[in-house]
């Protein structure tokens, strides 16, 4: 982007005064000042010469000055009215200065019927040139000598018309000034009108400020009048440079000096590989006839078949400012400009760089040539303004890390305001250093592997830095404000069958860090990514590894279905609050974090959990809660089945149907408080250690350990492949052991295991040979047996010598049961 401005400049200035100046500021005078003295000696010599006469002198004065002096060899006058004059030297005086031109002709001769004067010899005019013009027309730089400037003028077959002011010749006429040679097939000048016109094939070579130059053009006319100079098909051509145009005209100011300068018809600018090609050019030139201004408009197209750096750009209309010494200041393009170029070092890949807009503005500013004098500055790009719609687009070499092989990564920006700043400095070209993007500002980084990040925002300043290497320009940090919202698309691993869902983000500000790839959003942030969505004051992810945390008033929301559930079932929410929070995106495991004062909170529907410490691992599909240093784990498990129609157990040991009341308040909440908490949703069971307290089911419960295991959440459903889903679905079994204890009303216990199961509201209550479970029942008393076996809500209590359903429990063992009606 930066090169391709830069070489806009010789196409926009230089080709211009190479094409233009020295003809117009030289030549034309020369021509016009030599016509003009032939015309006054001839039309004022009223000379009377008798026959002939050797040695002939003749001076002409104006007011005590001496204006001329005319000497010949030989003078004849052959009585029938025309005069010859032999070595014809004519010396000039100017009436401010000491200049004197001088004119020479080997013969001239003079018809005074027709007064018409013809030099049928070779013709040389010495013109000294005044100052204004000689500065005006090559300014000479302060180191060149001064001294007095001549014009040698060479041509033969001269005619002079005097009737009507008319000088012409068709034979070559040559100019020499200071090293500068112009020919002419032919020339015309008409003295009344002030018209200079050169016939054909104008030829001009020479240096000018030091540059090696060879002008062409079919024609050129010069009106003093006008003081303009019109050129016919021109092309100028100095070191490997061409510039040509179906016709140019010039403006000069009186000294000569060129004021502007216009090409129309197709003008075209070369340079090694360069080409530049436009409808019209239009410029202005300063005394010393370097550039002030250029315009170049109808479809400006730019094109460079570098090897190294190919480069396209093109706009409608294409303006240039430039300060004193001809350096350009800034260049304006509008009518949907754009640049593109690609970087070809050895070594690396090619690497894009692409600028679009609806008007593009770049500014230069003058740097000096290490070993140079100061004004040798050079202009080298400072800042490019881009605006309405505007694009910037840059290709870098991402490396090759442990998930990834290296390739191109592709960052674009765009904004209805675009600022590019530059550092000048940089060598050997200007280096970008900054963007600025204001107004529906987006930053879309694509890398080599399909990941793709695309963030839009109101505002956005990003800073670069130069990668090792040469591998371009690498974002060093991006910033965007005002409503950013972030699209995100991961490529699939290694080992991964696809890639991981697309993530979104929402802030009032994100911050990008190209060092750690770390992407920070503060007000209001929000990330989402498939069924997981995360909302926190401040929220960190790492573009590189997918990780993210979250701080301050974290809030998660995690949705899942199982996998056998009916199409459109609605998927069951899973919340999580905390201080703060981590999710590791390879391992998948996400970790809140709380204290003792203020836990983490998991719920689902009315189930919850809470603690210092909340951490899942979506791959083995689990959950662990652990508290801070002096507190507790707290869960809660609501019963979602259907209430259950309470029926009563009868005598005789037959049990037609449950003996627990569902319906009844807290009977369907399970509370339970521990050291620890393990959930595996693979196995759907919730493991409590370090003393355990249950509370419901009609009753409260401690022991060492205890298991809760609940239903599929959905009939005959097995564990879905997605999110985990803690505590959906109905308790099914509740486990204790180790030290347990049981109150409920009108009744406690004790004993080493407790098991609770919903399908029939039992509880079964064994112990160990050495210490047996024991009952307390307000209407039984003391009841003790290996196993004892109860439900919640009426009296009954089964007491065998082995839990049911083992081998201690002999068929046909008679049983003792007691049973007290409640009242």
């Amino acid at each position: 982007m930066k090169a391709s401005v830069e070489r806009l400049r010789w196409g926009l200035a230089g080709a211009a005064v190479l094409l233009l100046i020295v003809l117009a500021g030289f030549l034309s005078y020369g021509r016009y000042k030599a016509r003009k003295v032939w015309r006054d000696l001839v039309k004022r010599s009223g000379i009377h010469i008798s026959h002939e006469t050797d040695g002939f002198t003749y001076s002409q004065s104006m007011q005590g000055r001496t204006v001329f002096t005319l000497h010949a060899a030989k003078a004849v006058d052959h009585g029938d009215g025309t005069l010859t004059l032999h070595d014809v030297r004519v010396t000039l005086y100017s009436k401010t200065s000491s200049d004197e031109d001088h004119i020479e002709s080997a013969v001239v001769e003079y018809n005074q019927k027709t007064k018409v004067a013809t030099a049928a010899g070779e013709v040389h005019m010495d013109l000294q040139v005044p100052g204004g013009v000689a500065n005006g027309g090559v300014g000479h730089s302060e180191d060149e000598p001064e001294g007095k400037r001549v014009i040698h003028i060479k041509t033969s077959g001269l005619v002079y018309v005097s009737d009507l002011a008319v000088s012409t010749t068709s034979q070559p006429v040559e100019f020499r000034y200071e090293g500068i040679e112009c020919t002419s097939k032919g020339a015309e000048f008409d003295s009344d009108d002030g018209r200079l016109h050169l016939l054909a094939d104008v030829v001009m070579t020479g240096v000018v400020r030091k540059a090696p130059m060879v002008i062409h053009a079919e024609k050129a006319d010069l009106d003093r009048g006008e003081n303009t100079v019109a050129l016919v098909r021109p092309v100028a051509q100095s070191e490997g440079r061409t510039a040509a145009a179906a016709s140019a005209l010039l403006h000069l100011r009186k000294d000569g000096s060129l004021e502007q300068a216009e090409g129309s018809g197709g003008v075209s600018m070369d340079a090694g590989t360069r080409h530049l090609k436009a409808a019209a050019f239009a410029g202005t030139f300063g005394v010393t006839s370097l550039p002030v201004t250029s315009k170049l408009t109808g479809s400006v197209v730019l094109t460079d078949t570098s090897a190294v750096r190919p480069m396209h750009a093109q706009a409608d209309e294409v303006d240039a400012s430039f300060d004193a010494l001809g350096n350009a200041t800034s260049v304006l393009g509008m009518g949907a400009p754009m640049v593109t170029f690609v970087d070809r070092k050895a070594g690396n890949p090619d690497l894009a760089r692409e600028m679009r807009g609806n008007r593009i503005l770049a500014t230069f500013k003058p740097v000096a040539v290490p070993g140079g004098k100061a004004h040798k500055a050079v202009s080298k790009l400072s800042e490019i303004h881009a605006t309405g719609s505007a694009m910037a687009r840059g290709e870098s070499v991402a490396k090759a890390t442990a998930t990834q092989a290296a390739g191109l990564k592709s960052t674009q920006v765009f904004a209805d305001d675009l600022r590019a700043v530059f550092d000048a400095n940089a060598v050997p070209n200007s280096q970008l250093r900054q963007m600025f993007g204001n107004g529906h500002t987006r930053l879309k980084q694509d890398a080599p592997q399909g990941e793709q990040q695309t963030s839009s925002g109101d505002t956005l300043a990003v800073e670069f830095a130069q990668q090792a290497g040469d591998g371009g320009l690498e974002i060093a940090s991006a910033t965007q404000a005002g409503s950013v919202t972030i699209h995100s698309v991961p490529a699939a691993r290694p080992g991964e069958l696809k890639a991981k869902d697309a993530s979104n983000a929402s802030a009032a500000r994100a911050v990008y860090d190209g060092a750690s790839s770390r992407l920070t959003l503060t007000g209001a942030a929000q990330y989402t990514q498939g069924e997981t969505s995360l909302t926190a004051e401040t929220i960190g992810v790492n573009q590189r590894t997918g990780d993210a945390d979250a701080q301050g008033h974290v809030l998660a929301t995690m949705a899942s279905a199982s996998a056998n559930a009916k199409a459109g079932a609605e998927q069951q929410m899973t919340h999580v609050t905390a201080a703060r929070a981590t999710m590791a995106r390879a391992s998948e495991v996400a970790e809140f974090f709380g204290t003792d004062a203020h836990p983490a909170r998991l719920w689902q529907g009315a189930s919850e959990v809470e603690a210092a410490t909340l951490v899942f691992d979506q791959k083995k599909r689990s959950l662990s809660a652990r508290p801070g240093t002096s507190g507790l784990v707290h869960s809660v498990f609501a019963d979602t089945a259907p209430p259950k129609e309470k029926k009563t157990v009868t005598s005789g040991g037959k049990k037609p149907g449950n003996g627990l009341n569902l319906s009844q308040g807290d009977d369907r909440i399970v509370r339970v408080t521990s050291a620890t908490l393990d959930y595996s949703d693979l196995d759907r069971a919730a493991t409590f250690t370090g003393g355990v307290a249950v509370d419901g089911i009609s009753g409260q419960a401690h022991s060492q350990r205890g298991v809760v295991t609940l239903n599929p959440t959905e009939p005959g459903a097995k564990p879905s492949s997605g999110q985990p889903t803690p505590f959906g679905g109905s308790v099914q079994k509740i486990v204790l052991s180790g030290d347990v204890r049981i109150a409920q009303p009108g009744r406690t216990g004790t004993g080493e295991q407790l098991v609770y199961t919903a399908a029939d509201s039992s509880y079964v209550l064994t112990g160990t040979p050495a210490k047996a479970p024991h009952v307390v029942d307000a209407q039984q008393g003391n009841v003790t047996g290996a196993t004892l076996l109860f439900h919640s809500g009426d009296s009954t209590i089964v007491v065998s010598g082995g839990a049911p359903g083992t081998k201690q429990e002999k068929p046909g063992r008679v049983r003792t049961e007691t049973q007290v009606k409640q009242k």
